[in-house]
């Protein structure tokens, strides 16, 4: 029978490993060479595919930074990360039900020019569901946390944590609809101030936790962009969708067709009736 992980002891062994990542790439934020990669052409929009060519030397240094840390920790977890590194093979054949979820840089477009922020992004699954995630967010010197059932919280440099609540009724209706659901912005106008800039899941998803953002729909997500940070939006009162009344599941690397997070259900249902009608003016 497998050991059970503590999500608390994973937040524990993993927020220093974080914390001193957050602080080195400091250093290189807006000043490192973009080495890139090949450009992901299942992508929808020209935008993300020009996105996902992104690639520094700080990807691939940065997770192998934190898969250190996690083999050291937890050898027999499954992991699922964005780049092809080294250490990343030490965890190949692991049949855990636990599952490490990482994207070392989630920006890398933003990274490499300096121009918004990124987000280093690591999260603990069980059977597909998130128990624990870290979201550093270095540029405003950002460190979002949350356990399942633990609520999720922020801390702003050394100030003390602090809970993220969202309200029953949002204070905001901006929403991110990304340009891999373009169609989908012009119906959303009515009841919705839409954006697609800057990009990153994780961004999107704890400005949705602190309240910035009332709701955000995507497609072609991968689950390490998405499944860190679903947690503190989850814990901080969001819904996470990838189809009406459909959960995601965390289990294995994929892109999720449609991801929609919003700050209430009711929200939630909005976004639905848009993908509705955005697949019946495709089938007309």
């Amino acid at each position: 029978m497998a050991k059970r992980i503590d999500p608390r002891a994973f937040i524990d062994a993993l927020l220093p490993v974080v914390d001193q990542c957050a602080r080195a790439t400091q250093i290189f934020y807006g000043q490192v060479a973009d080495i890139g990669k090949a450009a992901d052409k299942t992508l929808i929009s020209n935008h993300a595919q020009d996105a996902s060519t992104a690639f520094t030397v700080l990807d691939g240094a940065v997770q192998d930074i934190l898969l250190a840390a996690v083999l050291q920790h937890f050898p027999q977890v499954r992991c699922i990360a964005e780049e092809r590194t080294p250490l990343k093979k030490h965890f190949a054949g692991n049949t855990s039900p636990h599952t490490v979820i990482l994207d070392p840089i989630d920006g890398t477009y933003h990274f490499k020019r300096g121009d918004a922020p990124y987000h280093i992004t690591i999260g603990l699954a069980c059977d597909g569901d998130m128990l624990a995630s870290i979201v550093a967010r270095p540029s405003a010197g950002k460190t979002f946390t949350a356990i399942k059932g633990g609520g999720a919280y922020v801390q702003i440099g050394k100030r003390r944590p602090r809970r993220l609540r969202l309200p029953k009724k949002p204070c905001t209706n901006k929403a991110f609809i990304s340009s891999k659901a373009r169609p989908h912005q012009v119906l959303a106008r009515p009841d919705f101030d839409p954006r697609e800039n800057p990009i990153g899941a994780a961004l999107v998803l704890t400005q949705l936790a602190e309240g910035e953002l009332c709701a955000y729909l995507t497609r072609q997500v991968e689950i390490y962009d998405a499944g860190p940070p679903s947690l503190i939006a989850e814990e901080a009162g969001a819904r996470c969708y990838i189809g009406e009344g459909r959960r995601p599941a965390y289990t294995q690397r994929c892109k999720f067709d449609y991801f929609v997070a919003a700050a209430n259900d009711d929200i939630a249902a909005q976004l639905f009736a848009i993908i509705r009608q955005v697949k019946r003016n495709k089938d007309a």
